[in-house]
């Protein structure tokens, strides 16, 4: 007999619902969050146990702990739990999702405790490190625009004398503190990509799809962190719609009532779609793709998304055949 386990975790606190097949609760509880306690409570309920709790950041260390502890484990999506919810409590979001569980309305988030998906950690970290050095950045040049100071390049981040330009003494002060700031990111920032690419030799798809035109050493290393499993992807149409690379038609009535956004994957939309711009500057057969398309009327953004689809469903096939991207191949398709 299947026990659904809905499961609500906080840093703190761990609550736990528990339903049978008929979705009659049979047990609630609230533990403090500790590993130990947790499994022992999950070893308590008999039969089989089926267990969900949603995505957060405590979610790849619960499923550590605990997937090899149930007969099924499902971290869902928690975007798409919105419309569930009603009351906001714990309990009642234990039993919501213990619910949902054994109704089969879960949206499923990939998770296999791989070496890769601990990699995803390193490479969101590089991430929001680039994220506030940009701040940074924006914050010191506006401080040369005060003064009327409109200096362009990277010339600005890396010569301090130019501190000398602002006159006022507390511009001079807090643009001194921002350029000491800018130079510890940027050491930060190397040693960041050092241990990149000591951690990436252990991951054969970052060398091969480092052959794509517009895909390096980080693009590559993103996207093997954020991929984690090719296979999981049954076509290149279902990886265009993770990696948020398409639009949903509304339709109703068989008629069409627009377009909207898919949600997917932001850092694999961001990679793939700056991967086709830096392709199209090139000298390449993807440039080409993206010349033929202009020809035939296509306009700019159309043609650069096009090759930013192009880059995806290359970069999934490389990986999943083993094999270096093929100019010649690309080429002769178009």
């Amino acid at each position: 007999m299947y026990k659904y386990i809905g499961l609500d975790a906080h840093s703190s606190t761990c609550t736990f619902c528990v339903v049978d097949e008929k979705g009659v609760v049979i047990d609630s509880t609230r533990i403090r969050t500790n590993g130990r306690l947790i499994r022992n409570f999950i070893r308590s309920i008999d039969g089989k146990r089926m267990l969900t709790f949603e995505e957060c950041e405590m979610s790849g260390w619960l499923y550590g702990l605990l997937a090899k502890e149930v007969d099924e484990i499902l971290v869902c999506n928690p975007v798409h739990n919105v419309g569930y919810k009603g009351k906001k409590t714990d309990k009642f979001d234990a039993q919501n999702l213990a619910q949902l569980l054994r109704g089969g309305f879960l949206s499923p988030v990939f998770h296999d405790g791989s070496e890769r998906e601990q990699f995803r950690d390193l490479m969101s970290a590089y991430t929001d490190l680039v994220v506030d050095a940009v701040r940074c950045k924006n914050r010191y040049k506006s401080l040369f625009r005060k003064t009327g100071n409109r200096i362009k390049g990277e010339l600005l981040y890396s010569d301090e004398s130019l501190l000398k330009g602002l006159r006022r003494p507390d511009l001079n002060f807090i643009g001194a503190h921002w350029y000491e700031s800018l130079q510890r990111y940027e050491e930060s920032r190397k040693a960041f990509i050092k241990e990149i690419r000591k951690q990436s030799k252990n991951f054969k798809e970052v060398r091969r799809l480092q052959t794509i035109p517009g895909i390096g050493l980080i693009r590559a290393a993103q996207i093997s962190a954020q991929v984690i499993d090719p296979f999981r992807f049954v076509n290149k149409y279902h990886f265009y719609s993770y990696c948020g690379l398409v639009r949903h038609v509304l339709e109703s009535g068989e008629r069409e009532y627009g377009s909207s956004l898919i949600w997917g994957n932001r850092t694999l939309k961001c990679v793939y779609k700056m991967a086709a711009q830096n392709a199209i500057r090139g000298e390449n057969g993807l440039r080409l793709y993206y010349e033929r398309l202009l020809k035939k009327g296509i306009t700019e953004t159309n043609a650069r998304n096009a090759v930013s689809r192009k880059i995806a469903a290359i970069s999934l096939s490389m990986w999943k055949k083993k094999t270096n991207y093929d100019e010649k191949k690309l080429i002769t398709v178009i």
